[in-house]
């Protein structure tokens, strides 16, 4: 009876799956053709697919072994080689270069998620830090995409989109401790686009006032998001969440009584919001 031993295709069937000196001298060769190519028929867009090729032959080799070892090269790759694309190319024409940089931004979060993805599928742990780094890259991407060039819409928007990032992850991996910075930067997304950007013709204290409002509403979060992850609410963060939206409240009021109603129904209708999530994820949360 012949062991397995006998077999050098079972023995060797683990190293096809390796990183080896010949397959990246396989790709530099190929990277240096095209490059050389493009000198002699001046495309001016045949360089620029040398990284998403590359990108393209590691993932099909990833997906072919299912190991995220050759996986996540090829789509960071592959991502960046297709944003560098989207830069200097022409596939985005007639468009200012930092709207096709909010595109390429968003093309490289298109990678970190499929990443995540793949990690689900057949990663033994999932990569929800490529869920975050995606989130990172959305927020990155939305100021320059919409040509609103602000410091506030860039904190607005990173914060937020990094605050939903621990949410999720800390809803499917059942971290409390994610959970919290979450929805405290999901309340200093909105509540500097609402304080600076929207209320920006306002004066300070109305700015203030929704600023710390938002804020507020974050903390009130983290009491509605505990209770889909754990059999009981964590009552304390009402405490500074009701503090700090009523002294919102009364900045915006002091300030401007006006603003006091657009305050009230912007804070209502993302409790609103926030209390229907909630319901819906909450049952899902306590069988989990």
């Amino acid at each position: 009876m012949e062991s397995q031993t006998d077999h050098p295709s079972v023995q060797q069937s683990p190293e096809n799956h390796r990183f080896t000196p010949t397959f990246f001298g396989i790709l530099l060769v190929m990277a240096g053709f095209l490059i050389l190519l493009d000198q002699y028929l001046k495309t001016e867009w045949l360089s620029l697919t040398v990284l998403p090729a590359i990108g393209v032959i590691l993932l099909a080799t990833g997906l072919n072994s299912r190991r995220m070892a050759w996986i996540i090269p090829g789509l960071v790759i592959g991502g960046l080689g297709f944003s560098v694309m989207i830069l200097f190319g022409d596939l985005i024409v007639q468009s200012k270069f930092t709207i096709r940089l909010g595109w390429a931004f968003l093309v490289v979060t298109g990678g970190f998620l499929l990443i995540l993805f793949f990690s689900l599928l057949y990663g033994k742990h999932h990569a929800w830090w490529a869920f975050l780094v995606a989130c990172i890259f959305a927020g990155v991407a939305y100021p320059f995409i919409t040509d609103r060039l602000s410091v506030f819409v860039f904190l607005a928007s990173i914060f937020g989109a990094i605050g939903l990032a621990f949410i999720a992850w800390g809803f499917f991996e059942r971290l409390l401790g994610l959970l919290i910075p979450g929805c405290l930067l999901s309340g200093l997304g909105p509540g500097f686009y609402l304080g600076f950007v929207s209320n920006s013709m306002n004066n300070e204290l109305v700015q203030v006032g929704f600023f710390i409002s938002c804020l507020g509403l974050g903390w009130i979060l983290i009491t509605l998001t505990s209770r889909m992850i754990n059999p009981v609410f964590l009552w304390w963060p009402l405490i500074p969440g009701g503090i700090l939206t009523m002294v919102g409240w009364g900045l915006t009021m002091g300030g401007s009584r006006s603003s006091a109603f657009t305050l009230i129904g912007n804070t209502g209708s993302i409790s609103l919001i926030i209390f229907g999530l909630y319901l819906i994820l909450m049952r899902r949360g306590i069988r989990k």
